[in-house]
């Protein structure tokens, strides 16, 4: 079976949609897209019907690259209220030469969780520690070993039925079907990871359009996450207010003039705008940058703050990811604040070379490690979709992605 995968990140700025086929333990795009979020605020959704016709209208984007309908998806829910509980469980093997089997791994997560959900609280997941054979730690992957009992360590995430339910109800009725939740926090590690990273305790931060998420991670396991109620959109009307312009028009100075670092700017550089009442401006660089520099300085504050009342650890990594990392010399001012040691993650995947797209690639590459550690082989593309997807269609001049692909691939070779 091909393993083919749809994720969907309900942001407060943009929604994005990545499909992805996994080949050689690596993650191909097949198709992406964004769509300006409609409402939806601080992650939370507050009007149902303007998010149910944008997510239409971004999957219909796809739809039509593909020349598929895509049907199922894995879907991010805001962190809001999250709580993070170590649990255990054991349960006997069932067969009779005790070999664990993959129904006997879903019976122990199961019962890890067994009657220890708070009320108004639903799960998103445990993430496995450790298995245990016969009291013995085994690591991740039990499948196929012997021993008359199973047992687990691990992470229960539940998060208030609220966050849930208003993200499960507008993508249904968009027309999908959600297969899985996880966490935006779990997307940016499993894009970020590597086997140093599961082996040291660390942090994420996500620069995000209305909020920032800041996420403890303890050998790879995601063991807090909050988030401060600031982001992209503070800078915006900032700079709005400070030279009575349109938010409109703050952003875009934020992304294409401003720089992070007021020690980088250019004196000379100047870009010129019309105020609220009609009067034409000409700002320099130094005057934007040091209105975006004190901004990114407070959200760094915020997030610091936040990480020494998450976690009493030593912390050994700092990631940095989200739109923000995008605006000139950020990485100068982050150096400055959280020292050199700190990474900037940059999303350079073939087909979502752009930082808003991490966390949607990462919940593809966390949803395939949860199918593998529960040993289901899963797509959430059937077998009809996935021949439209490879043949193509000659009697259509809209060919699909993959087929274009091939035909391209054919025609440089014959070249050559």
């Amino acid at each position: 079976m091909r393993k083919i995968y749809t994720s969907i990140d309900i942001g407060s700025d943009t929604i994005k949609f990545v499909i992805a086929e996994l080949i050689n333990g690596q993650m191909h795009v097949l198709a992406s897209n964004s769509i300006k979020s409609k409402g939806v605020r601080k992650g939370l959704i507050f009007d149902p019907n303007l998010t149910i016709n944008a997510i239409k209208d971004g999957i219909k984007e796809i739809n039509d690259d593909l020349g598929i309908n895509i049907k199922k998806v894995i879907v991010n829910i805001a962190s809001y209220d999250a709580k993070f509980s170590p649990v255990t469980g054991t349960v006997s093997i069932k067969d009779e030469n005790g070999i664990v089997s993959s129904e006997d791994i879903n019976h122990v997560i199961k019962e890890s969780v067994y009657n220890k959900l708070d009320n108004d609280y639903e799960l998103v997941t445990v993430l496995p520690i450790t298995f245990l054979t016969d009291d013995k730690e085994c690591g991740l992957n039990p499948n196929k070993l012997v021993c008359k009992k199973l047992g687990i360590k691990g992470i229960m995430i539940s998060v208030p039925k609220k966050n849930v339910y208003s993200v499960l109800n507008v993508v249904e009725q968009a027309g999908l079907e959600v297969v899985d939740i996880t966490l935006s926090a779990l997307g940016d590690y499993y894009e970020v990871k590597n086997e140093n990273l599961d082996k040291k305790n660390g942090v994420i931060i996500n620069l995000g359009h209305e909020t920032t998420t800041v996420s403890i991670f303890s050998k790879g396991n995601l063991i807090h996450s909050d988030i401060v109620s600031l982001g992209g959109v503070n800078i915006d009307k900032d700079l709005a207010y400070v030279f009575g312009i349109s938010v409109f028009d703050g952003r875009n100075i934020k992304e294409k003039f401003a720089s992070s670092h007021k020690r980088f700017c250019q004196l000379n550089e100047t870009y010129e705008i019309k105020n609220s009442l009609g009067e034409k401006l000409k700002l320099n660089q130094l005057e934007v940058s040091e209105i975006v520099m004190s901004r990114m300085q407070e959200i760094f504050e915020y997030a610091k703050k936040k990480i020494i009342s998450l976690t009493n650890q030593e912390i050994n990594y700092i990631i940095i990811t989200g739109g923000l990392t995008e605006i000139k010399s950020f990485k100068n001012l982050a150096f400055d604040f959280f020292g050199k040691g700190v990474i900037i993650y940059t999303e350079n995947t073939l087909g979502v070379r752009d930082n808003k797209y991490t966390t949607a690639l990462g919940m593809l590459k966390y949803f395939h490690n949860k199918m593998e550690e529960r040993g289901h082989d899963y797509s959430m593309v059937d077998m009809e979709d996935e021949e439209i997807l490879i043949t193509p269609d000659t009697k259509n001049k809209n060919n699909t992605i993959i087929s274009k692909f091939i035909e391209n691939f054919i025609a440089s070779k014959e070249e050559k």
